[in-house]
């Protein structure tokens, strides 16, 4: 029979069930390290995220000191950092996402990167048995329109995780300059989202200069129409 009445939108915990769940993860997150486990520590550091004591935030700072500077020495290390920096971001403390968007400079982390995004959201198709393919693999080998379309419902003012976004939606279209111009549909939208991120008071000078960056792809991909 169909339910009838309000239904909250997701479980509901009480304080000491929650606690419990996060204990939990943090005990994964303590016992796993690499190989087949790197995968399962992450997803674990990632959703530490989501808990606001104030000894997790203690402890996700440490997990990214334990590889911030180690971070180009493998892919690994560079996603151990990932992880770390976007779950501190979750909890307030939005400086180490901003290193870790510095990192992505290096052109071997910004392949991993996009390659990351591009495995994650089932664009780039195919069963990896470990993380190398993210610095081995072609970008090319992948369109970027189901990333692009993926990427501009989190280019949000008040996302956490807005520099890494950003970043990141700058990098693919950068790597890809006829992508918009095969995108009529989604370059309204685009424009709309960097309007909204420029009247906010939320970009880094970096932050300003990737929305201006996108605003000239935008407008080379509508001349190219004409």
């Amino acid at each position: 029979m169909p339910r009838r009445g309000p239904t909250p939108a997701g479980p509901s915990l009480t304080e000491a069930e929650r606690s419990r769940f996060f204990d939990h993860l943090l005990l994964v997150a303590e016992r796993t390290h690499q190989g087949a486990e790197a995968l399962l520590r992450r997803r674990a550091v990632y959703l530490l995220g989501f808990d606001r004591r104030p000894q997790v935030v203690d402890w996700l700072g440490d997990e990214w000191r334990s590889v911030a500077v180690r971070r180009t020495a493998g892919i690994t290390d560079l996603l151990k950092a990932r992880s770390a920096s976007v779950a501190l971001a979750s909890t307030g403390a939005n400086d180490r996402l901003h290193e870790f968007v510095v990192a992505m400079a290096e052109p071997r982390a910004g392949v991993a990167n996009l390659n990351y995004w591009a495995h994650w959201i089932g664009e780039s198709t195919g069963e990896q048995v470990d993380d190398d393919f993210m610095v081995e693999a072609d970008t090319r080998s992948w369109s970027g329109a189901p990333l692009l379309r993926h990427l501009l419902d989190r280019l949000d003012p008040g996302s956490p995780h807005l520099p890494l976004n950003l970043h990141t939606a700058h990098s693919l279209i950068a790597s890809r300059p006829r992508l918009l111009a095969g995108q009529s549909s989604v370059r309204p939208r685009l424009a709309e989202v960097l309007e909204r991120l420029s009247a906010s008071d939320v970009l880094t000078r970096a932050g300003r200069d990737q929305v201006a960056g996108l605003h000239y792809a935008l407008r080379m991909a509508g001349e190219g129409d004409g």
